[in-house]
């Protein structure tokens, strides 16, 4: 019996849990082309219903009101994102940049559902 294929094999299996394992435990990270959201940036439309989806979960917090969910950047979005960002206490310039959109993403870790893909975080 040829010990060598089992061991690889093995190895093979053990490095694709390792890298399974360590994947689902790291924090979220944007991809490196996750747009900007704000006046003056590309705002995606994902990333702006993602940012009104996790905003609209802790609305009641910032002293802001809930906003409409409808892919479009426009001054009630502005608002909302100056608003986060005052609650924050960052810079309230309107713009989920990675300093927003990583506190927006710890803020809101329990319903991302894919969003991380498109707010820019460190």
């Amino acid at each position: 019996m040829n010990i060598r294929k089992p061991l690889a094999r093995l190895g093979f299996v053990t490095a694709g849990v390792t890298l399974a394992v360590t994947a689902w435990a790291a924090p979220a990270q944007a991809h490196p082309w996750a747009a900007w959201i704000g006046y003056g940036q590309p705002n995606d439309s994902h990333g702006v219903v993602c940012f009104q989806d996790l905003f609209n979960d802790l609305w009641w917090k910032t002293g802001y009101h809930p906003i409409a969910e409808d892919r479009v950047f426009g001054p009630d979005t502005d608002g909302a994102i100056r608003a986060f960002q005052q609650w924050k206490g960052l810079r309230p310039d309107g713009i989920v940049g990675p300093a927003t959109g990583s506190a927006l993403l710890d803020e809101t870790r329990d319903n991302w559902q894919g969003c991380d893909y498109y707010i820019p975080s460190y």
